[in-house]
């Protein structure tokens, strides 16, 4: 399995966020690399979001900048291309993903699993242990750690419907979505280049008090 942190390199806070993110991971064995992100400033991004075929409305929810949100997805949906090409599996981390703990090697799942404890809102906690059905909502509360299987890849990249990562990995568009508990990854967000205030003001660490800056991307 290939991990990647979503990166934008030219962003000195996501290139320290990442590089946290990465020696989190390490102190588990688990070897992440950076995965460069596309951003609103990306050479051809309009062409990209046409091409893609994105809802523009659909990211429109008053939660975050919209061109922000449609680059975080095409990032993510790149990797999905990967995966889909390669044919093996990948893990998919935002740059402030934090490994709190390990995860088993080669644990079973069916195709697509977060690992990531929620990062907003309100959520259900998990009643069992290890792998298991999607409870935390019926969506991913924060795309920022997951795991994908070629067969997952394929389904997202072949669906008609977008919205923002997280509201998108959905059980009533992926069934078979699951969840790793206890959750391994948390969210240690100083900053923000996609919410707008309304949504930084959802952020659990937001709530806590966390002085979370709003920085251009």
């Amino acid at each position: 399995m290939k991990a990647y942190v979503i990166t934008i390199l030219d962003n000195d806070l996501s290139q320290e966020a990442a590089d946290t993110c990465i020696a989190s991971a390490k102190r588990y064995g688990i070897e992440v690399e950076k995965f460069p992100a596309i951003t609103p400033r990306t050479e051809g991004f309009q062409h990209r979001v046409a091409l893609a075929n994105l809802d523009i409305e659909a990211f429109s929810g008053g939660w975050s900048r919209v061109e922000n949100a449609l680059a975080c997805f095409l990032s993510h949906r790149e990797l999905w291309k990967m995966c889909n090409e390669t044919r093996e599996d990948i893990m998919i981390l935002e740059h402030d993903a934090i490994f709190k703990d390990g995860i088993p090697k080669n644990f079973a799942f069916n195709k697509c699993i977060t690992l990531g404890k929620p990062s907003y809102g309100n959520f259900e906690t998990p009643t069992g242990f290890g792998a298991q059905p999607l409870s935390q909502a019926k969506y991913f509360k924060g795309a920022h750690a997951y795991i994908i299987k070629a067969s997952a890849a394929e389904d997202f990249l072949m669906s008609i419907i977008s919205r923002p990562t997280d509201i998108f990995l959905n059980t009533f568009n992926f069934p078979y979505l699951e969840e790793y508990y206890p959750w391994v990854v948390e969210v240690e967000d100083t900053f923000s280049t996609i919410q707008n205030k309304k949504g930084l003001e959802a952020k659990h660490t937001y709530v806590a008090g966390r002085d979370v800056k709003v920085v251009v991307a």
